[in-house]
């Protein structure tokens, strides 16, 4: 219908709530202009918290596939069935090794648009699957229209050249410092008097929570009121618990799980340690840093997350007597909002929104303009 707006398919691995990748693209729904596009999500990973319902606020559908690894078949029937029902103008991937099936069949029912985004600085941790992945990508090369990455890192890792930087931007009016929360938070947790430090993200191999406990252990030894806030789930988290409980800190390390309160949280935070193997630009970096949390980050990360003069990057090559050493020197950091940081390089979610839609704009400017 010529008044309808284009519906853009967001391929996407889950839409839990403590998804990064999915975290930047509702941020760029919310602030959508919705008479002219609007956000569906393709998805084949298992959910319990997601964030289906906002999404449906907004006017966006939510289409679950089997998951792969499990049920094959019905998957490869499922994705050729969805993609001959559903025609989209415009395929927006969030992943990588399912577009060798999911773009063949888009451009078959008539997708004229499909966007790669890169997330990540590693095509994979796994050598076999960083091959495969490098030669998805060539194979696919002639079916993608644009390339987009989250940091220029990002984009070099999987294109080479030729694409376009948009910032993991956040809501800067969200994730604003506010010292009343932060007294509320450290009440709730009973660590007023602490010193607070933070990892946030799944548990597995890429968060590298084997090498934060080495730091924290040093960070206890020289401060007793330091505790370790560990918020998220994932396959590791029962090998992290049981090196806590072999080295006596579990009064000390609190696993809070996936939480809705991440700003909120963040408000009591006094330092982001995020040792990561690799990452793209990560999302809970911005926003702490939002909230005047310095950051201390591997430089395994892109550096464009180093967006306030008191964070640091340190090398995974460095003791975690070093790290130690840096985040302790951010104990008497004077906290203030980060926000004017921030927007001047780029993450405010009103630039980068805009910059998404933009580019959406130029690929089907006639059927955008028949809307007006």
């Amino acid at each position: 219908m010529k008044n309808e707006p284009i519906r853009i398919l967001q391929i996407v691995r889950n839409i839990k709530i403590d998804s990064g990748v999915l975290s930047v693209v509702l941020g760029w729904h919310r602030h959508l202009d919705t008479s002219k596009l609007q956000f569906d999500y393709l998805y084949f990973d298992t959910v319990s918290l997601s964030y289906e319902d906002e999404i449906r606020k907004y006017g966006g559908q939510c289409f679950r596939l089997p998951p792969p690894h499990k049920h094959l078949f019905q998957f490869l029937h499922e994705s050729y069935k969805f993609f001959k029902t559903h025609r989209y103008e415009i395929v927006h991937s969030h992943i990588l090794y399912l577009n060798i099936l999911f773009y063949p069949l888009a451009k078959c029912f008539g997708t004229k648009n499909i966007i790669q985004h890169s997330h990540s600085t590693l095509l994979s941790e796994r050598k076999l699957q960083r091959l495969r992945n490098y030669l998805i990508l060539r194979v696919l090369e002639p079916l993608i229209t644009r390339k987009v990455a989250c940091s220029q890192a990002a984009g070099e890792a999987y294109f080479k050249k030729n694409f376009t930087v948009i910032n993991n931007g956040i809501d800067i009016k969200k994730f604003t410092y506010n010292p009343n929360m932060r007294d509320v938070k450290r009440k709730e947790l009973g660590l007023e008097n602490n010193f607070l430090i933070c990892n946030i993200g799944r548990f597995d191999n890429q968060k590298n929570h084997v090498f934060l406990m080495d730091i924290f252990r040093e960070i206890i030894s020289r401060d007793a009121s330091a505790r370790l806030l560990l918020i998220g789930r994932g396959a590791l988290e029962d090998k992290i618990k049981e090196k806590v409980n072999s080295q006596n800190l579990q009064d000390k390390v609190l696993f809070l799980g996936v939480r809705k309160d991440i700003a909120d949280l963040l408000q009591a935070v006094d330092v982001l340690c995020m040792p990561s193997l690799y990452e793209g630009l990560p999302i809970v970096g911005v926003e702490g840093q939002a909230e005047g949390v310095p950051g201390v980050f591997a430089d395994t990360i892109t550096p464009e997350v180093l967006l306030l003069p008191s964070s640091r990057m340190l090398s995974l090559k460095d003791s975690p007597a070093i790290w130690a050493d840096t985040v302790l020197s951010l104990k008497k950091q004077l906290r203030s909002s980060g926000e004017n940081f921030l927007a001047a390089k780029g993450f405010d979610i009103h630039q980068t929104a805009k910059q998404i839609q933009d580019l959406y704009f130029t690929l089907v400017p006639d059927a955008i303009r028949s809307r007006k």
